[in-house]
């Protein structure tokens, strides 16, 4: 072992006189390299007025949950309840290295403890890993990163996980994107598929109901920054193909097509942060907003199931104003504004039994250092009801949960 060692080590002396040259190039391009860890420990303590529906535990709160009444005619699920969690607590690698094809080129490694599901708690899981080439004009990003409908250019600065849903998108996905950069003026496009974010459907949320439709998601979107605003427009287009079989098992290449459009605005004038956005789309439940489509006819002999839509409208606004210390308001509305055509079969997605949302969420954060006490109080109604033919909500009536949040952020 120990001559195996020493002959190893006048291999690479060797190696090293006779290519001093090339070391030398070898040594600037590791100078060139850097690893960055960031993240933060983070801590959430909350209260809920009532049940509520929302992943991880009840900590990505969407919306209250919908009456249940008992035999004596008392709501099931309106009773309080609290909990806390530090699974969110966060690890994220920054990577940069040397020119590849002429551009700079830079990654992302990042994860965090709350699983892909409730039976996955704690358990480690990835959140963002891609690659990113960097020319002049063209950026290039390979890998999982926020889908474009979540629009990094305005995203509402809340306490809760949430981040805004059921009004703003949260979604990470799988995608090819390409930012072409015109001075002030940007033009993305991304082809994209689904992994943890999925469509819903009849085995319940999957990605192969994109994946069969052999056709990516496509986003569009145009982008404008200069000085202290940002503004941007959207469309977003998707297929997917619900079934591969019948319930007759008769195959089906049954589709369907469905697409949205986006807008936002983000100004920060001083010590304010002013921020919008709004939202009409079909079909964006993976996006955790409302949304879904339900079946249109159902032949009865074969079995094959043609689809609808489902339409909504989401939109909402975000004041935070000062430094050391933070007071922020959220207010968010979304409307469901029915299906496309009449609806014969069962339905697929979120809230189709919900006529309309709204939140409004007052927060204060005190910040020293790499510390951040935050609290807020958010308030969410849904009203319930039952879907007419056209998946428009009648006879519906307001529920609403009341959720006093406390959270604890050490950053590093």
């Amino acid at each position: 072992m120990i001559r195996s060692i020493l002959l190893l080590m006048l291999f690479l002396g060797a190696g090293t006189l006779a290519f001093g040259s090339n070391d030398t190039i070898t040594k600037k391009e590791v100078n060139q390299s850097s690893f960055r860890l960031s993240g933060f420990v983070k801590s959430d303590y909350w209260y809920d007025s009532r049940s509520v529906i929302a992943a991880r535990e009840d900590l990505f709160l969407l919306f209250p949950a919908r009456p249940a009444k008992d035999v004596g005619g008392v709501d099931i699920n309106g009773d309080p309840s609290f909990n806390f969690s530090a699974i969110t607590s966060r690890i994220a690698g920054h990577i940069s290295g040397p020119d590849a094809f002429g551009a700079r080129t830079s990654g992302l490694i990042e994860a965090d403890f709350s699983g892909v599901t409730n039976a996955d708690i704690n358990g480690f899981r990835l959140r963002h890993a891609f690659v990113k080439l960097e020319w002049d004009q063209v950026d290039l990003l390979l890998g999982q990163w926020w889908h474009p409908m979540f629009g990094i250019g305005a995203v509402p600065t809340v306490i809760s996980l949430n981040t805004g849903a059921p009004f703003q998108p949260f979604i990470r996905n799988p995608q090819v994107s390409v930012t072409f950069k015109h001075g002030a003026f940007q033009t993305l496009f991304a082809a994209i598929a689904q992994r943890d974010n999925a469509s819903d459907g009849p085995q319940g949320t999957r990605p192969d109901y994109l994946r069969n439709s052999a056709m990516p998601n496509f986003h569009l979107q145009f982008i404008y920054s200069q000085g202290l605003t940002t503004a941007g427009v959207a469309a977003d287009y998707k297929m997917i193909r619900p079934r591969m079989v019948t319930d007759q098992f008769y195959k089906t290449d049954e589709t369907l097509g469905t697409y949205a459009f986006m807008g936002y605005i983000r100004h920060r004038p001083g010590l304010w942060d002013l921020k919008a956005k709004a939202i009409y789309g079909q079909n964006l439940s993976e996006h955790l907003l409302m949304g879904g489509y339900a079946e249109r006819e159902i032949n009865p002999v074969t079995g094959w199931v043609t689809y609808t839509p489902l339409n909504h409208f989401m939109t909402w606004g975000n004041i935070v104003y000062g430094q050391q210390v933070q007071a922020g308001l959220f207010a968010g509305f979304a409307s469901n504004l029915g299906a496309s055509h009449e609806v014969t079969g069962a339905y697929y997605g979120r809230g189709a039994d919900i006529a309309y949302l709204y939140r409004v969420a007052p927060s204060i954060s005190f910040i020293s250092g790499k510390v951040q006490l935050s609290t807020e109080l958010e308030y969410t109604a849904a009203a319930y009801g039952t879907p007419d033919i056209k998946g428009r909500v009648r006879d519906y009536t307001e529920t609403a949960n009341l959720r006093l949040l406390f959270t604890a952020f050490y950053f590093f």
